[in-house]
């Protein structure tokens, strides 16, 4: 059904607009904890209109966007963590620190950037979708720096997404140029069509991964933006880290599978290559960090180079493996900064040194914490073990063999960090008493769910595995 008639099918959407309008009315009238329980109710109602739309393909705006089981699942996962990145983010507030009311209006607006990039199947329509969600992210970053280095850090910060821009908007250019289209389905076809190894296409596709390279937080974006984790608050950086990154990861997917899966030129290889720089960069750069919230920010690095592995094989089961492990990264992302913020509260540190004796005073954080960084990690039973797994089985079966034994090697190397960080939360001394802090019913039940999700889901995979290949058929045909 194309037509513009079919409008309704941007219910959440539509939703989420609405909502993010009404936070930004009432943040001139009250305070950020009513203008997060209306941003909630936003998020509720855009699922539910989602819920209406599942098991079948929406074709929007001629064309523009599709509304399929790929986009459908990354919308969900993205509803998901903006949920709990709400609920989590009340508890990163210091004492006499007063947050912009209008905070969550932009997240809300972030995440309607997200979830049109996610069913964008247009070039401008995609493009659009991801400028909204880069755009409230600087927002975001801007409205809640902390310290005196956040405004530089924030600089750096808009410098590499302005860049990221840029190689996008050259590489749409140059790909509409080579095929005549705009629509990324046809524009695969006559890629298809074409002459073999063209050195324009190999062109066009080093310019688009360089851009979703930098929205990834992939090197050298983590030096552009050195002391971003330190000058921006938590809660933000949670939101970054699984709604920014898995929707970057997830809309380049689409992109690759669609436009560059049929072609002739060695794209696996540039990918893979890639992918084991990444991965190995980001664990090397974590060992060597003294606070968690920059060996998680640095272990980004290594997720996005695991996660780039699965496109070495997007005509097999490369797609099923990206979103499965796209939703354990999302839930491990929410629940290990959670962890932190919680305890943050107790020891108004997150250096690593200082999570001595967490078991001891706060046992509950200890294991969910424990619960993220062994998903991180990719050690079984957790989510991240699976997710893993699956993506080192794509590229054997895609050919990649020695990337596998590179990922393998890479999980190695990861666990070595993450299994440090948890020796001292369970088996070193504390450093100093701590009182344990009051934890508000938001924060608790965003780590709960967290936790429980990234156990259940590595447990029961059967479902999980079964809404990837749903997402996955309907992306590839």
């Amino acid at each position: 059904m194309r037509t513009f008639g079919n409008l309704l099918a941007f219910s959440p959407e539509l939703w989420l607009l609405g909502g993010a309008i009404v936070v930004f009315v009432l943040a001139r009238f009250t305070s950020g904890a009513a203008t997060t329980s209306v941003a909630l109710i936003t998020i509720v109602l855009a699922f539910f209109a989602l819920a209406t739309q599942f098991k079948q393909t929406l074709t929007i705006l001629d064309g523009a966007f599709v509304l399929d089981g790929y986009a459908i699942v990354v919308d969900v996962v993205v509803l998901a963590a903006t949920a709990l990145v709400l609920l989590a983010g009340s508890a990163d507030i210091l004492p006499g620190e007063t947050p912009s009311p209008a905070l969550p209006g932009f997240v809300v607006l972030a995440t309607l950037g997200a979830m049109l990039a996610a069913s964008a199947a247009e070039m401008v329509a995609l493009f659009v979708g991801l400028e909204l969600l880069a755009v409230n992210l600087y927002i975001l970053a801007g409205l809640a720096r902390r310290g005196p280095g956040a405004s530089i850090a924030g600089f750096g910060y808009l410098t590499a997404g302005a860049a990221s821009s840029g190689l996008l908007l050259y590489g749409l250019a140059l790909l509409f140029g080579l095929t005549g289209e705009t629509r990324l389905s046809v524009a695969g076809q006559v890629l298809a069509a074409g002459a073999p190894n063209q050195a324009a296409v190999m062109l066009t596709l080093s310019l688009l991964l360089g851009g979703f390279a930098l929205r990834m937080g992939l090197l050298p974006a983590r030096w552009w933006t050195r002391g971003f984790e330190v000058g921006v608050p938590l809660r933000v950086i949670m939101f970054i880290e699984s709604v920014g990154v898995v929707t970057a990861v997830a809309v380049f997917g689409r992109l690759a599978a669609t436009t560059f899966s049929g072609t002739h030129i060695a794209y696996p290889a540039v990918i893979a290559g890639v992918a084991a720089v990444a991965m190995t960069a980001g664990n090397l750069l974590a060992l060597t960090q003294t606070s968690v919230r920059r060996l998680v920010a640095y272990s980004t690095i290594a997720q996005a180079g695991f996660a780039l592995a699965a496109f070495t094989n997007l005509k097999g089961n490369g797609i099923t493996a990206l979103l499965v492990f796209l939703v354990a990264l999302a839930l491990t992302s929410v629940g290990v900064f959670s962890a932190v913020i919680a305890y943050a509260r107790s020891v108004h540190s997150d250096a690593i040194r200082d999570l001595a004796g967490m078991s001891r005073y706060s046992p509950r954080l200890a294991i969910a914490l424990a619960v993220a960084l062994l998903s991180l990690a990719g050690l079984p039973p957790v989510a991240g073990f699976f997710g893993k797994l699956l993506v080192l089985q794509a590229t054997v079966s895609g050919g990649y063999t020695w990337l596998a034994v590179v990922g393998a090697v890479n999980i190695v190397l990861g666990a070595l960090g993450y299994l440090r960080v948890v020796r001292i939360i369970f088996v070193d001394p504390p450093v100093f008493e701590v009182t344990p802090a009051r934890l508000g019913r938001g924060i608790q039940t965003a780590l709960g769910l967290a936790t429980a999700g990234t156990v259940f889901m590595g447990l029961l995979l059967g479902p999980l595995y079964a809404a990837a290949t749903y997402g996955r058929n309907a992306l590839i045909h």
